[in-house]
């Protein structure tokens, strides 16, 4: 069975009105009372959907949610070109 991850937003906007999403342990996540547990869940979609419920604009923390959510490609696994060069 898959295991659960804890996630957190971000309450407080930055510049452009985003809130922040992160994985528990997470080293750019803020002070506890400016986060805001979200749930146990298991993807990192199901975590920006329950953190859209509350904040309108979520984008995903790039250093805790995007590093590990990335499909790992063989070393070997050459990108396919549909088009001449």
């Amino acid at each position: 069975m898959t295991k659960g991850i804890y996630f957190y937003v971000n309450t407080a906007a930055d510049d452009n009105g985003y809130h922040y999403l992160h994985r528990q342990g997470c080293k750019h996540m803020p002070d506890k009372k400016d986060a805001l547990f979200i749930g146990t869940l298991y993807t990192l979609h199901q975590g920006l959907t329950i953190a859209r419920m509350s904040f309108k604009k979520v984008k995903p923390c790039i250093k805790c949610c995007i590093r590990h959510s990335a499909t790992r490609m063989p070393a070997n696994v050459q990108p396919v070109h549909h088009f001449p060069r």
